[in-house]
């Protein structure tokens, strides 16, 4: 059954697109345009900068001077930079390196669990861009910051709970770089380089996935262009699709037809939530890496729930 229905299923896609040519192209230009003006040029230098950093072994010179914030939350230096990444640089990045050390054995795969669950939210050089310029004023740009990255460090704490090392009785703080035995495995300070790649490959790996984000990110900004155009769908509701589809259409949606709290609402959770967009584009650069999917998206539903909670708490004192 499920052979026979899987082929259908681009079949029925490709007619809908050909019955809504205008549609399509709107959506899937929206979507290039937003990727190339706003994804590229800020994650791509990230990316490699991101990626020589950790060839040429310079991650501890990053992550020492937090080593006590990181400490608390049980992260190895390896563990520290993985987080440091998805916050600086926004998705995927975060997940993109959680995999990469992950498979590279530099942490270990509880250590990759409770960072997947943590490591990925927007840059803030998104919020304080885009996000800003589309709130109101109503509610203080602050109070959507805070609510937005006070959550990161409260699921640190809840992880180290939910994956707490059953077998033994104790959370495993992945103080070892390698899941190899304790025995061979090096000092945390002492991050060995990764193999030395040159810098051709780098590039290329790093083209590669901007390159497939790119695609994610005009496929469902289609998506989001057929949800706001759509007869079917109420007025009300559309906004809130077009954000859980993708974050920055989503958040354009927002705030062109709800304002005050509501949209700082809807426009927070679909940046902690990071979009549909978001989940595709991760789950493609933490492939064969031992993570799951199905665990980031519940974590992320988790973080966009306790930010919104965090801002009706602030916005009521």
């Amino acid at each position: 059954m499920k052979k026979s229905i899987l082929p259908a299923i681009p079949v029925l896609i490709l007619i809908f697109l050909l019955m809504h040519p205008a549609q399509s192209f709107e959506g899937a230009k929206s979507g290039l345009l937003l990727w190339f003006n706003v994804v590229l040029p800020t994650l791509l230098p990230f990316m490699l900068c991101s990626s020589l950093l950790v060839a040429w072994g310079g991650v501890p010179l990053i992550t020492r001077p937090f080593s006590p914030l990181f400490k608390l939350l049980h992260l190895s230096d390896g563990g520290s930079y993985a987080l440091m990444a998805g916050l600086l640089c926004g998705y995927p990045m975060g997940a993109k390196t959680t995999a990469d050390f992950l498979r590279e054995g530099k942490i270990t795969a509880n250590e990759g669990k409770r960072l997947l669950a943590i490591a990925g939210c927007p840059s803030p050089m998104f919020v304080a861009g885009y996000v800003h310029s589309h709130l109101d004023g109503t509610v203080p740009f602050i109070s959507v910051a805070v609510s937005l990255y006070i959550p990161v460090i409260l699921l640190g704490f809840l992880v180290q709970v939910f994956y707490r090392d059953k077998t033994k009785g104790r959370n495993i703080a992945s103080t070892d770089y390698s899941v190899k035995s304790r025995s061979t495995a090096p000092l945390p300070a002492d991050i060995p380089p990764a193999k030395s790649q040159p810098f051709d490959e780098i590039m290329m790996s790093s083209l590669e996935i901007m390159v497939k984000i790119g695609g994610y990110i005009m496929l469902y900004s289609i998506l989001a262009c057929f949800i706001c155009g759509s007869g079917l769908i109420p007025e009300p509701v559309k906004p809130l699709l077009t954000g859980f589809v993708e974050m920055t259409t989503g958040i354009d949606n927002v705030s062109r037809s709800l304002s005050g709290l509501p949209a700082a609402l809807v426009i927070l959770f679909s940046a902690a939530f990071g979009g549909l967009s978001g989940v595709s584009q991760t789950n493609t650069v933490i492939k064969n890496a031992g993570l799951s999917i199905r665990h980031y998206i519940l974590w992320k539903l988790v973080h966009a729930s306790l930010a919104c909670f965090i801002l009706i708490l602030l916005s009521s004192l």
